[in-house]
């Protein structure tokens, strides 16, 4: 369940492929954390609608249904669409924290308000170009950027860096020993994600008691 231990509803009533294509990569990583996704505003009582794009057939069938509706988000960008749904009833998110664990690979995660909204696993060289094109499609008001000390940091930081992205390190010995107390730190089983959110918690300067 979300932080807050209550589930929350998105309806996406798209159809369109890209759309489809973002809920299948977000569905299960977000229903796990309680934020359940639907594609059906039949006998549903959302939080939020993700509105279907105009000039298509489920525009015109949903239309009627939810044009005076004020929890409808209206966006092409079906990325944009999701984190705005997911911040909803907020504009956007209040912060946004990455974690970076430098390997072979660099394993990271992207955490909005709490909520894991992605990760992944990327060549150290690109993480900053990745990291880029991420928040650009996430609203959001604040953000961290945290990146440990292992074996590619180096390659990771000059990403960074050369995307306009300023992090703070911390060092990875401190990391070894923590374990985050939130339920979604044991959803993930690859250790490298595991990792990044361990290092991103350790290293927020919001940070309290994950």
């Amino acid at each position: 369940m979300r932080w807050n231990g209550s589930a929350k509803v998105i309806v996406c009533l798209r159809a369109d492929y890209n759309a489809i294509k973002t809920i299948k990569n977000k569905k299960d990583i977000l229903e796990k954390q309680g934020i359940i996704i639907l594609n059906d505003y039949i006998d549903t009582k959302p939080d939020v609608i993700i509105s279907p794009l105009k000039n298509t057939p489920e525009y015109e069938i949903y239309h009627d249904n939810i044009k005076n509706l004020n929890n409808v988000i209206y966006e092409d960008d079906p990325d944009i669409a999701l984190f705005k749904a997911i911040a909803y009833p907020k504009l956007d998110f209040s912060h946004i924290l990455i974690g970076i664990d430098p390997g072979r690979l660099c394993g990271y995660i992207i955490m909005g308000d709490g909520i894991v909204i992605n990760s992944g696993k990327i060549d150290c060289n690109k993480i900053g170009n990745v990291i880029k094109e991420e928040l650009n499609k996430i609203p959001y008001k604040s953000k961290e950027v945290i990146l440990g000390t292992g074996e590619g940091w180096t390659t990771a930081g000059v990403s960074l860096i050369n995307n306009g992205l300023p992090y703070k390190m911390i060092r990875e010995d401190e990391v070894a020993k923590f374990m985050p107390k939130t339920p979604i730190f044991k959803i993930f089983k690859d250790k490298d994600v595991r990792s990044a959110m361990a290092i991103a918690l350790r290293g927020s300067r919001n940070w309290m008691d994950h």
